[in-house]
């Protein structure tokens, strides 16, 4: 089954799905985005595995926020460490 459409309703599909990314998209001012993430949304935000993140936190390269049961990670932490900046026990 070919489908042919005309190009303006291939751009117009197109705009809608570009709003819809940038809807779900926390704002670029970072107020609706937690100062904190959990584990999983670390390795999310590192595109890598949740076992990457735990070594982070054990070596010593990323802090470890407490909150009851829940390990939390300052986004801006995480943040440094990908710009390459000192992070946890390094920047002592």
């Amino acid at each position: 089954m070919n489908l042919e459409l005309p190009d303006s309703v291939l751009e117009e599909i197109a705009q809608r799905a570009a709003e819809i990314v940038l809807a779900r998209q926390p704002s670029s001012n970072g107020s609706t985005a937690s100062p904190y993430l959990t584990i999983v949304e670390a390795a999310e935000l590192l595109r890598s595995k949740r076992h990457r993140v735990d070594d982070l936190l054990s070596r010593g390269v990323l802090s470890r926020v407490k909150d009851g049961s829940r390990t939390l990670i300052a986004r801006a932490e995480l943040e440094a460490y990908l710009a390459g900046r000192p992070t946890g026990r390094g920047r002592r």
